[in-house]
């Protein structure tokens, strides 16, 4: 997530027509002219949207983010991934390359510089968790295996050093918070499938379907982890709040039946909880960060760091029940 500090300097550039300045210094870098690109959002990147009609090239989203924070990294590291991945014939949405030829590209603009990348729109069927039956459940596990095959192999790749439960262990404003990760951060990992080039971000809203095969896009999160660890970023709706109850039980089976099928690796709903609990820990973890501003109002910007702390409160309640479980 950016901070908010950072999206809201971005929003301060942005006109009444959805323009800003800072959005046309990238679309420069592949050719779109000043105007074109229209605000879409500021999450884990800015995204900005060129409309039906303005391109030959289709509707395209620009996505960029601050070189010297960690989403830039992040952005940079996926953006070079979903190339890879692209050239492997993977279903990942169309990078849109420069005219210089590149996929990833860094840009002066009036609030700093960026890593940038271009992609075309996904046509296709996005799912709701209401939508989603056992088949397409099934669909969905069989999908991220295959992300799986075609990333490659893990050892080529350098494992960033990362245990979110010693982060908060030290969390001296929060003392249950950091008895919860000390007690997470001891338990013993055995992992029922090797490491692999994960997405990080298999849900359902980073997909869109067609022909009940699905596209991926935003590969932000995208790393070396364990299979298991990229299973329990994608189904977290599914696993729900409450570890060893999972919300969508048969949803749930139906996937990790359709990943077992591809990869004859069997995951099971108990090998989810430990990684689920540490994707709360880093966003935990990362939350001091993003939230970065003095609020005293209303306003948009209030009511985002309004959605942010109950989302982190959700977080935090998670890691302690998680603990409670297998402490």
């Amino acid at each position: 997530m950016l901070p908010l500090s950072h999206i809201a300097n971005v929003r301060k550039t942005v006109d009444d027509e959805w323009r800003s300045p800072v959005a046309d210094a990238v679309g420069e870098r592949w050719g779109i002219p000043d105007g074109n690109l229209r605000f879409w959002r500021s999450s884990a990147a800015h995204v900005f949207v060129l409309p039906p009609g303005g391109d030959a090239r289709g509707v395209l989203y620009a996505r960029f983010a601050p070189t010297d924070r960690p989403s830039g990294w992040n952005l940079e590291r996926g953006a070079r991934l979903h190339a890879r991945l692209s050239e492997a014939g993977a279903p990942v949405a169309s990078l849109v390359r420069s005219p210089s030829g590149r996929a990833v590209e860094r840009v002066k603009t009036p609030v700093g510089e960026m890593v940038a990348c271009v992609l075309q729109r996904v046509d296709g069927e996005e799912l709701d968790l209401d939508e989603l039956d056992p088949d397409r459940a099934t669909a969905w596990g069989t999908a991220l295996a295959g992300f799986h095959q075609k990333a490659g192999d893990a050892a080529q790749e350098v494992l960033p050093p990362s245990d979110p439960f010693a982060l908060l262990a030290g969390h001296e404003a929060d003392g249950e918070l950091a008895e919860a990760a000390r007690v997470l951060g001891k338990v013993p990992r055995q992992e029922p499938a090797p490491l692999v080039v994960g997405h990080g971000d298999f849900e359902l809203d980073d997909l869109r379907w067609h022909a009940r095969k699905p596209t991926c896009f935003d590969l932000d999160e995208s790393g070396v982890m364990p299979a298991a660890a990229d299973v329990a970023s994608a189904v977290r709706d599914l696993l729900g709040p409450r570890p060893g109850s999972p919300r969508h039980p048969e949803l749930l089976s139906a996937f990790l039946d359709g990943y077992r099928r591809t990869t004859g690796h069997s995951i099971s709903p108990e090998d989810l909880l430990l990684h689920r609990a540490a994707f709360a820990a880093q966003q935990l973890a990362q939350a001091p960060a993003v939230m970065d501003v003095e609020l005293d109002g209303g306003g948009w910007l209030s009511g985002l760091a309004a959605s942010l702390t109950r989302h982190y409160a959700e977080q935090r309640a998670i890691v302690l029940a998680t603990a409670d479980v297998m402490g």
